[in-house]
């Protein structure tokens, strides 16, 4: 039987990954996050997961606490890989990777995505999963056929659907979509 997956882009964060390695909410992204989980109130999903990061974590915690669930941590979710670049490089650095295909990435990106494909069509039970901007282009340009490594742009609290049958997955529906800041 297919399992639903609720990929969320974390809320507003309240600082962005070039300034700080581990950013929590903005105000604005705890309410996002609150808004997101009443949305959510009569979705019957089994387990949620989280990126190890601050923002993906208070992103799931209303939800977890309104469903009385616990939160599972996944590192396989978590954000690009960037702590080898200088703050003050990081940013111009993701632009250079966003602008390419994912053919031309190095190494440690394609292993990177791998593993986040790996893990989420291993998926056998709906699940909600906390996690980011990269990791949810990578996970739709792969199920779309699309090599590019940027796919669209996901706003913050937005649910991306994908349906896992037999470790392959589906897209269901893209998330909402804005202009947004990559924080």
């Amino acid at each position: 039987m297919p399992s639903t997956i609720y990929l969320v882009r974390h809320g507003e964060a309240a600082s962005s990954w070039d300034q700080d390695p581990d950013p929590g909410l903005s105000e604005k992204g705890l309410a996002q996050a609150r808004k997101f989980a009443d949305q959510m109130q009569s979705e019957k999903a089994v387990r949620l997961v989280s990126s190890p990061l601050k923002r993906a974590q208070e992103t799931s915690a209303p939800l977890a606490e309104l469903w009385q669930r616990q939160i599972s941590i996944a590192p396989q979710i978590a954000e690009i890989p960037s702590h080898h670049i200088p703050f003050e490089k990081r940013r111009a650095w993701l632009n250079e990777v966003m602008q390419k295909i994912w053919q031309d990435q190095s190494d440690t990106l394609k292993n990177w995505r791998q593993t986040i494909l790996d893990f989420v069509s291993g998926l056998e039970e709906d699940t909600v999963l906390f996690s980011h901007f990269m990791v949810i282009n990578a996970i739709v340009g792969a199920v779309e056929g699309d090599d590019n490594v940027m796919i669209f742009r996901p706003d913050n609290c937005s649910v991306t659907r994908l349906s896992v049958n037999d470790g392959r997955l589906s897209l269901i529906e893209r998330g909402h979509e804005a202009i947004t800041v990559v924080r």
